[in-house]
């Protein structure tokens, strides 16, 4: 809409994948970004393509003090965007409880720590997003540790709508994505299971990049989606 007034959206996993998809989905439709990661060179390197409407900024999702001084920095906020994720290939049999200990500990505490150093600056008529995935309903091999953290997503969620209202909070649950790093570029095994997937969707299809962002828009923009969990996969949680 030509009249639509432009926001400020934070991303925190601004930097690469769906998180700098929507980042740049958002510079295209008028509203103003800033792109946060860990390493400074990568977000403004970043945040300079992307041109005038974009800026960087620096946190890391572990590091409380960072996270504090990011947010103390930044303008008033319409919009936060929790994007930032972490691997981890870890299976029970061979389970590393260092490794899972980081990647709970950066996507649960981490979300929430942002969200805390935030408040501050959100509009009462803004909205939180957290990234969560299919992988607590539907494990991969070695999904152990996300499959955990993505669950904790949801009830973090579900906790904060109530806590910092009027603000919204949503999470968006891709499945298996095209476009992104972690499909296009998977090992055979992962290829295998992911074709698999696919064949099973009801329309035989996955989603793309384009999916992922105008579900994240959905969330952004209407006033009346609320503590909802958006699943954008296709059906595959149906099959």
């Amino acid at each position: 809409m030509a009249d639509r007034p432009s926001r400020h959206t934070v991303i925190v996993g601004g930097t690469k994948g769906l998180g700098l998809d929507i980042a740049k989905a958002c510079v295209a439709r008028g509203d103003r970004v800033t792109v946060a990661g860990r390493d400074a060179e990568v977000a403004e390197r970043e945040a300079t393509a992307m041109g005038e409407l974009a800026v960087s900024g620096i946190c890391d999702l572990t590091d409380w003090d960072s996270l504090q001084r990011f947010f103390d920095s930044v303008e008033p906020i319409d919009h936060l965007i929790l994007a930032a994720l972490d691997r981890d290939q870890n299976d029970i049999a061979d389970f590393r409880p260092d490794d899972a200990a980081k990647t709970s500990l950066m996507k649960n505490v981490g979300y929430a720590a942002s969200v805390h150093y935030a408040l501050k600056k959100l509009s009462p008529e803004g909205s939180v997003v957290m990234f969560s995935g299919l992988s607590m309903w539907r494990p991969m091999p070695g999904s152990t540790t996300i499959s955990m953290a993505n669950a904790g997503v949801v009830g973090l969620a579900n906790s904060l709508a109530l806590q910092i209202a009027p603000v919204r909070v949503n999470v968006i649950t891709p499945g298996v994505v095209v476009g992104t790093q972690a499909v296009d570029h998977a090992d055979p095994v992962r290829a295998e299971t992911y074709e698999r997937l696919r064949q099973r969707t009801p329309g035989k299809r996955l989603p793309h990049t384009d999916d992922i962002v105008n579900g994240v828009f959905a969330l952004l923009d209407n006033p009346g989606i609320n503590a909802t969990n958006l699943v954008v996969d296709g059906g595959m949680h149906l099959v």
